[in-house]
This record gives structure tokens, C-alpha cells and sequence, in this order.
């Protein structure tokens, strides 16, 4: 799904092709170690300036109470320790199955805002639909229904390959119920995929 929602965003913003975000943090062994995160899609605004989205097929009370916002805030975080960042924005990306009212009083944006700190944007059922056509790809008939929210209706094609340098010790992971991305550990990319390429390179650095 979030490969529908991220056709969708790619026509009115510029998206990146990298999507790794790469920073130092304390292990619970006490040493610091790099760490890494697949961040769903990313918009350079200018050179001091990132939008990020995080995408969510969820339930009503999910999106309430602001689904995904703490992947948000630690990607952030991550970012403002790099100074050519001076701006990061944040934006909650929803499918419009019902719409709800955000934490109380998030705004609504459009994708191609500038300015407002934080966030939601609502993605039409429509035009997830008519990304699944452009994509070749084949919804499932009851994609829309609360069924079908507990996980991904459909599978980016690169999500296997970034599984592979998932870390695989539970205790150096989030504990945030929400927080579906991979840590990953400190291994040399084997795979031709996008998201492997852009580890390899962060790595490196």
C-alpha cells in the first residue's frame, strides 16, 4: 500500500531516492553504534530544508491519536543533529477511509506545503486506486475494510531485501508497538535493490 501512497506523493513533490536515514545512538550494552532507518518518503525542499511522510492504513482511533507520529519526532531528532538541517517537517499520511479529526487539532496540509511544522495529509480512496492501475498492481477487494488494516495490504517489492539487514537482537530494538522499520546492523548489502544501494552508501560514509 504505502508503494500506491508514494506513487501518489511522487507526483507533486520530488521525492528522494534514498530513504535510509543513518545516526549515532546509545546500545543497551552502552556503547554507541550507528543505526538505521527506512523512512517511507522523503522531499528536499532546498538545501537546508526535508518534508518527511510517514504513511498509515489504519483504524479511525489509530489515526486519532496520531499513528506514526513518533517515527516522526525520532527521525527528526536524528536529522537536527546534522546542521546543514535547519528545517524538518512532518507530515502524517493517511488513506482517506474515514476521515477523523488528527490530535486534536492537527491541520491538514497538502503535500506540496512549505511551511506548516507538522501535519496530516489525507490521500483519496480514488487515487490510491488509480496508483494500483498505474502500478499494475492488484488491490484487494476488501482493502478498504477494517479487516484489512492490521498490516500491509500490499507488499513494497523492496521490503524483502531491506528485511535482510534487519538486526536481529530484539533488546536493541524500539519498543514502541507502532514502530514497524528495522534497526539495522552493521552489514556489507549484497542486494542490486534501491534501499540496499543507499545503506551501502550511508555505511560508507
Amino acid at each position: 500500500m504505502e508503494l500506491c501512497v508514494r506513487h501518489w506523493l511522487g507526483k507533486q513533490v520530488l521525492l528522494e531516492k534514498d530513504r535510509i536515514l543513518a545516526w549515532e545512538q546509545r546500545l543497551n550494552n552502552g556503547r554507541v553504534g550507528p543505526m538505521y532507518r527506512e523512512l517511507d518518503a522523503v522531499w528536499k525542499i532546498d538545501n537546508e530544508s526535508l518534508c518527511l511522510f510517514e504513511m498509515k492504513l489504519t483504524y479511525g482511533d489509530n489515526m486519532r491519536n496520531g499513528v506514526g507520529i513518533r517515527q516522526l519526532n525520532t527521525a527528526a531528532d536524528a536529522l537536527f543533529t546534522d546542521p546543514r538541517w535547519h528545517y524538518v517537517l512532518k507530515r502524517l499520511v493517511y488513506i482517506e477511509t474515514e476521515r477523523v479529526p488528527v490530535l486534536e487539532d492537527m491541520p491538514v496540509v497538502e503535500p506540496q506545503d512549505e511551511y506548516s511544522e507538522i501535519g496530516v495529509i489525507w490521500v483519496p480512496v480514488e487515487s490510491v486506486e488509480e496508483a494500483a492501475v498505474e502500478l499494475a498492481i492488484e488491490l484487494p477487494d476488501n482493502w478498504k475494510e477494517p479487516e484489512s488494516r492490521e498490516g500491509t495490504v500490499v507488499l513494497d517489492p523492496e521490503q524483502e531485501e531491506w528485511r535482510r539487514f534487519a538486526t536481529t537482537n530484539p533488546k536493541e530494538r524500539p519498543t514502541d508497538a507502532d514502530t514497524t522499520e528495522a534497526e539495522v546492523a552493521e552489514e556489507t548489502p549484497i542486494a542490486d535493490s534501491p534501499l540496499a544501494e543507499a545503506l551501502k552508501r550511508a555505511m560508507e560514509q
